[in-house]
């Protein structure tokens, strides 16, 4: 258990501490029904307490941050050292699920419609094969065969790389809540999130060329949409007229 336990923290604090900021950093963190002005705190408030972790974890201790990569980097001398290949393995297991966990399932009871849809799937599709290549690269290692360390480590880079760009493309969206709690849009520059509080009524309409999500003196105003995100706003713009109409 001392190695499940090292493992999992070395990659909590070099793979998944990362991911988890950078979701911050790039989606709205107001995540319930509320008022403008607490979403707007509770947005500020989470961006603060990421950089604040930002800075603890990579500018005044980056030693701990390089020292669990560096235990990561060595884990193929582990499994052959320790003979501890299975507990690697359901390591990464955990890791890889739980990462898509945190990324997407997360989301309820959202209908979510991607700018970069297909290039989504992809990546996911290049991140899952790369996470069979290690566990590949990891079973070759304890059979005995000879195979190069940089190998693991840019299997390793490139798990991370690849989940620092399927966060991103995921975070450009339109999305709605089911229920019709709230409606986001989001260009990762631009981050709005409006939610159904009170006895208020989303307006939905279209402007020329742009689509237009009012609440009261909230609004979010949508240019250059794909087809499938101007899909998402119409079912939403169909939802809202549902709720007013009783049905």
């Amino acid at each position: 258990m001392r190695i499940f336990w090292s493992i999992i923290i070395d990659f909590c604090v070099a793979f998944l501490g990362p991911c988890i900021l950078i979701v911050i950093f790039v989606q709205n963190c107001a995540g319930k029904p509320c008022s403008s002005k607490e979403k707007k705190e509770a947005n500020i408030l989470g961006k603060v307490l990421g950089a604040l972790i930002f800075l603890g974890s990579f500018i005044w201790a980056p030693e701990v941050y390089m020292e669990s990569w560096g235990n990561l980097f060595d884990i193929p001398t582990l499994v052959v050292g320790e003979n501890c290949l299975g507990i690697i393995i359901t390591v990464l297991i955990i890791v890889l699920l739980y990462f898509y966990i945190m990324i997407f399932f997360i989301n309820g009871r959202t209908d979510i419609f991607y700018r970069y849809g297909r290039l989504r799937t992809v990546l996911i599709g290049i991140q899952i094969a790369n996470s069979l290549a290690m566990i590949v690269y990891l079973c070759a290692i304890n059979g005995g065969h000879n195979t190069s360390s940089k190998c693991w480590k840019y299997l390793l880079l490139f798990d991370l790389f690849m989940s620092v760009v399927i966060i991103v493309v995921n975070a450009i969206r339109v999305a709605y809540h089911k229920d019709g709690l709230f409606f986001e849009y989001n260009t990762i520059v631009s981050q709005k999130k409006i939610f159904l509080f009170g006895e208020n009524i989303f307006d939905v309409s279209k402007e020329d060329d742009e689509f237009v999500v009012k609440l009261n003196d909230e609004e979010i105003r949508m240019k250059y949409l794909t087809p499938c995100q101007k899909e998402g706003v119409i079912k939403f713009g169909e939802l809202v007229r549902k709720m007013q109409n009783g049905t």
